[in-house]
């Protein structure tokens, strides 16, 4: 059984596509300064991404239904950066709001899924925080939950008010506060020890990006996804490359009494479309000064 998404708020969904595998190509730019366990965890699971991505992909298409709102902006002659673009799957779709499209990643693998497109003029593997790229030199910078794995967001922030032109416009969404709630109940119930991301509330997020300069909209949505299990539940984690925390040692999840502790304490949420895990997500606009 696959994991079921239902987005209890927000704008429509749009159609779209995903990379197929491909071997490593030339072509891809290096700068890779951030946490290196975080990129072999995505690297291993460039392959197996479009099985589990089912929140990413509902999230994203969102996301991309605002900019398809947006005016006739970004047609012409506009440049767009796709940042932490994973395996490129809606390079299709980000293809017609831009007439030049570019792709940053912190995972190799991944942006080589997302050249055998060959939608992106550029493939740049590279933190988000410090890209190798000049000043004022796109128009739009699109990025769907890739901010919540940067220790720093004001330095993200910082970096797209430096890489878009005055007028330019960031689209952005990512977890905050209160996200798998139900996930952090139930190994709260086992131990005290981090069991996922630390995910920061909507005001300081908000905050860091009006502190760049930018003027921003925002709104915040609640998605849910439901398995048949715990177990289930972990391997989409692993799938996507998000079994990755800070500061937890590597011994699995646990043990076999830990792990079944936990998964009857999760029982308590099961309802009867499964176990429930919700997601909190906040989806910025924000606008550099003309």
């Amino acid at each position: 059984m696959t994991a079921i998404c239902i987005k209890a708020s927000g704008a429509a969904a749009v159609p779209a596509q995903i990379a197929t595998v491909c071997a490593m190509p030339d072509s891809v730019q290096t700068v890779a300064t951030a946490d290196p366990q975080i990129r072999r965890h995505f690297d291993k699971a460039a392959q197996s991404y479009r099985q589990g991505a089912c929140l990413q992909q509902q999230v994203a298409t969102d996301l991309l239904a605002l900019l398809a709102s947006t005016p006739q902006l970004y047609r012409s002659q506009a440049r767009m950066l796709d940042l932490g673009s994973g395996p490129g799957w809606l390079h299709p779709e980000l293809k017609k709001h831009c007439n030049e499209l570019w792709a940053a990643d912190l995972s190799e693998a991944m942006l080589a899924e997302a050249e055998t497109l060959h939608l992106a003029s550029r493939y740049i593997q590279a933190d988000a925080a410090a890209l190798p790229l000049p000043a004022h030199s796109v128009s739009c910078i699109f990025s769907s939950l890739m901010l919540q794995w940067c220790p720093k967001p004001e330095a993200v922030f910082a970096e797209c008010y430096r890489l878009l032109e005055p007028g330019g416009q960031l689209y952005l969404s990512t977890l905050v506060t209160d996200s798998m709630a139900e996930f952090q109940q139930s190994w709260a119930q086992v131990d005290d020890k981090p069991h996922q991301l630390a995910f920061l509330p909507s005001e300081a997020l908000l905050k860091a990006v009006k502190a760049q300069g930018f003027s921003c909209q925002s709104q915040q949505l609640t998605y849910q996804l439901f398995y048949p299990d715990v177990l289930h539940l972990s391997r989409s984690f692993k799938q996507i490359g998000a079994n990755f925390v800070a500061g937890r040692a590597n011994t699995g999840l646990g043990g076999k009494k830990r792990w079944a502790a936990f998964a009857s304490a999760y029982e308590k949420f099961r309802t009867t479309q499964g176990l429930p895990l919700s997601y909190q997500v906040l989806q910025i606009v924000a606008t550099k000064s003309s």
